[in-house]
């Protein structure tokens, strides 16, 4: 691949245990003026789930970057805003100095502020100089990144590219969720090769997902990826490093280049010692997470079925694709419906097409949101597309109003398709199914309101604790604290009323008890000049807890009306 790019072998080949590959600078600093080679580090997870051909594209993207001067770009810039920020940030030493010398004479006082508002201009002057050269360096950073990708397309063609770019996501969170696996505290269970769980849960994923398996590894294209992306806003994100998966495939297939000799077996073939390397990692994944072998091994059949039963209890049925993932089934006023059987028509209630409604309400809540956020300035654009047409900052509202009456369609067809529900469900139950069904949809929404009142009360609340994680001065770490306190006293009493409602019901009994004791400890949090690290924890604990209660309660409850509502569907 080195020949093949016209670039230098890297300085040094890292192995790391993730689904990545990156090049770097041992040292950023003596780049910026000597000609350092690069590293070059590979995922293990990478090397497992793609071809031959795709890791070739991913090692020739990279090499790309070796190829690339501007690189250096990025060193200057690191250091550039370091020293920026520095002086804007990091000069607390200063601002009491200046207090201190202020305080000695009147006089003394007044060229200290007229000093200090000077200061202030510079630093306004920096703050806008750090932001710009920032943006223009993720500006560039963008760039490189489609330049490295064109290099990459060259040696390997568009379908390889994409397919290798198109899979990466689907491979982290195999690899992730295989992890997850073993950290759940309710497994007991081990594993000497964490990278063969990746492969079991990608082959799970793709079965799930309906995607066409190549090759021993699933394909993925891109409708696909965006089958319930329904948003039709698009701002182009200045701040960001890279493009967008989907800017980037698009760039590739403009160049219009073909795959060729294409090696499909899979990359950990050709690496020698794949399952020693596997298994170190492993252990080293173990010891970062704090787990200990257990020597209690599963065969994959055995973890695949595990992490499939504990899958199902966190989700719910299949036959109602989706839609009630971001949705709530709220039935109000059951008790009044009078729907006769000639109102009543089976249809597919969970279509592709039912459910993208769903999706695109929510998108479209989404992209209200942020077009109000550019409305009022607090997004700073001047120019922003919608559903493919451009449309400057005072467009805005003409934009709203159009994603409004919008809004209200999908709504009107959501409800009619929740009243056909309804009718239908009630039509299909027995007598006993109905009073459970009416009794659990009742309870719901009343649970929904509830939800909503606890999480409000959380939300008021810990903005007022933000204080603790910023560099303050005494003072005003005193005055925050006493404001916390106060309205502290106004969640606790949440708290309170939490552990005696439903919502404790499912509930273990030391949850319980770190609620009681932080609802029962008169904490202060910060004396004598210092935060009190206990009771600190207390609280994070307690604000975990809090909301895991809200939760468990919230979902079991969803998920029990829905198993009703599958048992009379069925």
């Amino acid at each position: 691949m080195v020949q093949e790019v016209g670039t230098d072998q890297p300085k040094k080949l890292f192995l790391s245990n993730d689904v990545n590959a990156f090049v770097n600078y041992n040292s950023p600093f003596w780049s910026m003026f000597f000609p350092v080679r690069k590293n070059l580090t590979i995922g293990m997870g990478l090397i497992n789930t793609t071809t031959v051909s795709e890791l070739k594209a991913i090692l020739a993207h990279e090499f790309g970057h070796f190829s690339q001067k501007s690189m250096k770009v990025g060193s200057y810039v690191n250091q550039a805003n370091k020293m920026i920020y520095d002086m804007l940030y990091n000069n607390k030493g200063f601002a009491d100095s200046m207090e201190s010398f202020a305080s000695t004479h009147a006089i003394i006082a007044l060229f200290t502020r007229l000093a200090a508002w000077i200061i202030e201009g510079i630093q306004w002057v920096l703050t806008k100089f750090y932001d710009f050269l920032y943006l223009k360096h993720m500006s560039l950073s963008r760039q490189m990144e489609f330049n490295a990708d064109a290099i990459a397309t060259y040696v390997v063609g568009a379908d390889v590219k994409t397919s290798a770019l198109l899979r990466l996501d689907l491979s982290e969170s195999a690899l992730s969720n295989a992890m997850n696996f073993y950290l759940d505290k309710n497994v007991k269970a081990d594993t000497k090769n964490i990278y063969q769980n990746q492969t079991t849960l990608l082959h799970y994923f793709a079965q799930e997902n309906n995607h066409e398996i190549k090759n021993d590894l699933p394909y993925i294209n891109i409708n696909e990826i965006e089958r319930y992306n329904k948003s039709k806003l698009q701002i182009e994100d200045q701040w960001a490093s890279h493009p967008t998966i989907k800017q980037r495939i698009e760039a590739i297939k403009k160049l219009n280049i073909p795959s060729e000799n294409v090696d499909n077996r899979i990359s950990k073939n050709i690496l020698k010692h794949f399952d020693k390397y596997a298994e170190k990692f492993t252990n080293k994944l173990f010891e970062y997470n704090m787990l200990t072998h257990t020597e209690e091994f599963l065969s994959e059949e055995e973890f695949r079925e595990q992490y499939k039963s504990i899958v199902n209890e966190k989700s719910f049925h299949k036959i109602f694709n989706s839609y009630y993932d971001f949705k709530n089934p709220i039935f109000e006023n059951i008790e009044n419906e009078t729907s006769t059987v000639d109102d009543v028509i089976a249809q597919d209630f969970f279509s592709d097409e039912k459910v993208s409604l769903v999706f695109e309400k929510n998108a479209l809540e989404n992209d209200a949101k942020v077009l109000e956020m550019i409305q009022n300035g607090t997004y700073k654009l001047k120019t922003f597309d919608y559903d493919g047409a451009k449309f400057t900052k005072s467009q805005t509202p003409k934009v709203l109003k159009i994603l409004k009456q919008r809004e209200e369609q999908v709504d009107q067809k959501i409800k009619e398709n929740d009243d056909a529900i309804l009718k239908y469900l009630l039509h299909k139950a027995s007598l006993e199914q109905k009073e459970k069904f009416s009794e659990l949809a009742n309870r719901f929404t009343q649970t929904d309101k509830d939800f909503d009142e606890y999480y409000n009360a959380f939300q008021e609340f810990v903005p007022y604790i933000n204080f603790m994680s910023q560099r303050l001065d005494f003072e005003t770490i005193m005055r925050n604290r006493n404001i916390m306190v106060s309205k502290e006293k106004i969640f606790k009493k949440k708290v309170t009323e939490l552990l005696s409602s439903a919502f404790a019901m499912y509930m273990e009994e030391e949850d319980q008890e770190v609620l009681r004791e932080y609802v029962d400890a008169d904490f202060i949090y910060f004396e004598n000049n210092k935060y009190n690290d206990s009771e600190i924890q207390i609280l994070d604990k307690a604000l975990g807890k809090y909301q895991e209660t809200m939760s468990k309660f919230y979902f079991k409850l969803k998920k029990e009306l829905l198993e009703l509502m599958v048992e009379i569907l069925e």
